[in-house]
């Protein structure tokens, strides 16, 4: 009962924390701020691996660039959450001085056989005969070519067109991962709350069974970060394969407007 006591109130002062955190401060416009820094940050990265480093693969570009940029949002949430909860105060008196908690194709080719005429009759006839095979021949090799030359029209027409929706679809679904990790204020409030125990801890010698800031962080971003990081490689892939050409994704745009 005691431990469940002690629980309690651990829960009671991280929602007193919550609630003072979300009355003094507006966390949204703390998220907008600090993933605006993010994306200025990747963009200095991919700036520098594109004009000094000279990394013309575009899908390691953005990988590299998603890593760097997931790093420093990491640093940059600790640093405003430390900041957050510096302006506090922080109440150190829970109930019990020292709790514990414990430790958390297979392609079938069809082979077509022609009969080249029918031998009855004679030698006039079976000539006549194989004129007219001839001819099918002829035919046939005919419409095999139009339907070749039909096959290639539809696919310059299909795969430009393909390439251009998976190219879009990447790029809506990257940036959109992007603005889920990066702007959201959740991850700011769980790490605020971390580094504020953290501090409670250090005064009243509690000890309880923590995730800590970084887990928490990485609790809630880990699937958007997976999200963009898939978009963005598959992109920068899209873009390798059938824009060699490009160096960045402006670029690219450019192009495709060009040719449409």
């Amino acid at each position: 009962m005691k431990v469940l006591s002690n629980w309690r109130s651990v829960r009671l002062w991280e929602t007193q924390v919550e609630r003072d955190l979300h009355r003094n401060y507006s966390l949204r416009t703390h998220g907008i701020l600090i993933g605006s820094f993010t994306l200025l940050l990747m963009w200095c990265v991919s700036a520098l691996q594109m004009h000094l480093l000279h990394v013309d693969s575009l899908a390691v570009r953005y990988f590299l660039t998603l890593g760097v940029g997931y790093l420093g949002y990491l640093l940059v949430l600790r640093w405003w959450a430390k900041r957050l909860v510096e302006g506090r105060e922080l109440n150190a008196d829970l109930d019990a001085p020292d709790m514990d908690f414990g430790s958390g194709r297979s392609g079938g080719g069809s082979h077509s056989h022609v009969n080249s005429g029918e031998s009855s009759g004679g030698g006039g006839s079976g000539g006549g005969g194989g004129g007219e095979g001839g001819s099918g021949l002829t035919d046939i090799a005919s419409g095999a070519l139009d339907v070749a030359g039909a096959a290639d029209e539809g696919a310059v027409i299909v795969v430009p067109v393909v390439a251009i929706f998976l190219l879009c679809t990447a790029v809506v679904l990257g940036a959109g991962s992007l603005v889920l990790l990066y702007f959201s204020w959740d991850a700011l409030l769980a790490v605020a709350i971390e580094v504020a125990f953290s501090y409670v801890s250090a005064r009243a010698a509690v000890r309880v069974a923590r995730e800590g800031w970084l887990m928490a962080a990485v609790r809630l971003t880990w699937k958007p970060l997976l999200g963009a990081v898939v978009c963005a490689v598959a992109l920068g892939a899209l873009l390798d394969h059938f824009m060699p050409q490009v160096h960045s994704l402006p670029e690219a745009v450019r192009v495709l407007l060009k040719t449409h």
